[in-house]
């Protein structure tokens, strides 16, 4: 691909609403592998954290700045006061954790970060014979807490905890074939589910517990390049996801099943006879046509479709309900439209050398957001963006219709 069509591609991108997702992005995730990226989340990013003092009154929150009935207040603050633990909070952008961190926290998140890190002081480790580990404390992210601990050579735990939202547990997701991944149920009613990632480069472990006491936690152990062999195994990863001393006391917001494959086997079906007559439906080069992923905390994806004109794009995602409006964002490219239905969906349409791409984003009834793509540009895994067709092989109205179809949603 030439530097003048990236950039071209690039600027027609650059101001993509929040539901939509680049070409170049999709294209460049379907040739990586998501161990890889992980692995370079973890290894490159260390967890620093800001200490700061917090009001900390013993199973409670502070009185100051209560939010609201059922809700984990977001406000930031930078108070400190006089107090009887330390809460932290994890620099903003520190990976390793489900939540991105902000930076900040409310006087409540820093009471509860100061409380997790006192209760894990007496957290026994299940370490093997000879292992050490670090200290852990547990730092505000965004209504969640997570910070790690080193173990004796270069393996590391990542441990994550928030209210439970309702979250149902999720089913496995398999990113590679030698993903290995189990569910069980706990004597207590939680659910756990162990995933095991592989690689030539570092092995991956982690346990995710769907507790009864209403708290989630997640627990990963991961290490540098060549780091392959694990410390800790499935029912120790597992002991320190359910120990009760991770339970968290916060009341936080309605949180949606995590993506699984058993969902993403599901919508599949939803887009049967979703398309125009007379069009074919083709593979692209990594991905198999018209079949649903669990990709990057949400569903998508791909095909190329054919007729008599030539050969064109189409993508599908699917990302967690959230609050808020479909809107432009003041783009010149985009006009809202209204659906059968009556919700309103953004619909871009970006024209360039040749190149032409239509985009619909939409939300679903329950929040879902949906994007709907396609281009004039067939995927034949050479990163080419030359137009392979005078047009895209759907039109607004079939975005539309896809973006209505009842079932398309998490």
């Amino acid at each position: 691909m030439s530097d003048e069509v990236r950039d071209m591609i690039r600027s027609a991108l650059a101001d993509e609403p929040a539901l939509g997702l680049a070409f170049e992005q999709v294209v460049e995730d379907g040739r990586k592998r998501r161990a890889r990226r992980r692995l370079g989340v973890l290894t490159v990013a260390a967890v620093g954290v800001v200490a700061v003092a917090a009001v900390a009154v013993s199973g409670t929150f502070a009185q100051t700045s209560a939010p609201a009935a059922g809700v984990l207040s977001t406000s930031p603050t930078s108070a400190t006061s006089s107090v009887a633990a330390l809460g932290c909070v994890a620099e903003a952008m520190t990976g390793g954790f489900p939540d991105r961190p902000r930076g900040t926290a409310t006087p409540e998140e820093l009471a509860e970060s100061g409380r997790l890190t006192e209760a894990v002081e007496r957290l026994p480790l299940p370490l093997p014979a000879g292992v050490e580990a670090t200290p852990l404390r547990l730092c505000a992210l965004d209504a969640s807490w997570g910070g790690d601990f080193r173990l004796t050579g270069d393996r590391s735990v990542f441990v994550y905890v928030r209210p439970l939202g309702g979250q149902s547990p999720s089913g496995c997701v398999l990113h590679t074939p030698e993903t290995r991944c189990s569910v069980k149920a706990l004597p207590d009613g939680s659910t756990a589910r162990v995933t095991v990632e592989p690689g030539p480069e570092a092995t991956l472990a982690s346990a995710d517990v769907w507790r009864a006491d209403g708290t989630y936690a997640h627990v990963m152990e991961t290490g540098g390049r060549g780091s392959v062999t694990r410390v800790l195994d499935d029912e120790q990863l597992t002991a320190i996801a359910a120990a009760p001393q991770l339970k968290v006391l916060a009341v936080g917001r309605v949180v949606p099943a995590d993506p699984s494959d058993r969902r993403a086997a599901e919508l599949g079906a939803v887009l049967v006879g979703a398309f125009p007559p007379g069009l074919g439906i083709e593979r692209i080069p990594a991905e198999e046509a018209l079949v649903f992923r669990a990709r990057q905390g949400g569903y998508r994806t791909f095909a190329n479709l054919t007729d008599a004109a030539g050969a064109g794009w189409v993508m599908v995602s699917l990302e967690k309900p959230d609050g808020g409006e479909v809107t432009c964002g003041g783009r010149a490219t985009c006009r809202l439209v209204a659906l059968s239905d009556g919700r309103e969906a953004a619909l871009d349409t970006a024209v360039e050398g040749g190149v032409t791409r239509l985009s619909l984003h939409a939300k679903a009834a329950d929040g879902t957001r949906i994007s709907v793509q396609t281009s004039n540009v067939a995927d034949t895994g050479d990163g080419s963006a030359t137009p392979t067709r005078p047009t895209p092989p759907l039109t607004e109205v079939d975005l539309a219709r896809i973006a209505e179809l009842p079932g398309l949603h998490w």
